[in-house]
């Protein structure tokens, strides 16, 4: 992809379009916070409120690791993992290997379906815009720093917020 807006699009189609949903996964607890309506079992769920649900097309971004980190292979670049917000409500599968990386992270979370993980950078082309960085997979499965630093920072923003 050319550009972050490209990237987000091609995120926003493939998680809308998952053929890995079924109604049986549903996290009913979700469910009942998105319709008001509480259900007993996945099944008792209306076809068509099923239907609504799986159509919800939403991508969250978890910055797992800040800007302006240095001395790492991902230089001054953020890493940022994309899921689906929805997968809970679409029972999308429980995505082990994400929910790892957000623990490994210090941020966990229990992602459901598929996810991308990317870095994203801030400055030129034009000063101060947010736009792709560089390739993610070979340089964060081969080195851990980023992942400590990502620890150290997730660390330093909940004591942050417990000042607040």
């Amino acid at each position: 992809v050319a550009s972050l807006g490209e990237a987000r699009a091609a995120v926003d189609e493939h998680l809308g379009a998952s053929k890995f949903a079924s109604k049986e996964r549903c996290d009913l607890a979700a469910v009942e916070a998105h319709t008001g309506t509480s259900y007993a079992q996945a099944l008792t769920v209306p076809d068509d409120v099923y239907a609504a649900l799986k159509a919800l097309n939403g991508a969250a971004a978890l910055v797992l690791l800040p800007p302006n980190s240095t001395g790492l292979v991902v230089g001054s670049d953020s890493v940022v993992l994309m899921y689906d917000q929805h997968g809970g409500l679409k029972g999308l599968p429980p995505n082990e290997r994400a929910s790892l990386l957000t623990q490994a992270a210090g941020q966990p979370r229990a992602v459901r379906g598929d996810c991308f993980v990317g870095r994203l950078a801030y400055g030129p082309p034009a000063a101060g815009q947010l736009r792709l960085g560089g390739e993610a997979a070979p340089q964060l499965l081969t080195e851990r720093g980023w992942l400590e630093a990502a620890q150290a920072a997730a660390q330093a923003a909940a004591k942050a917020a417990a000042k607040a």
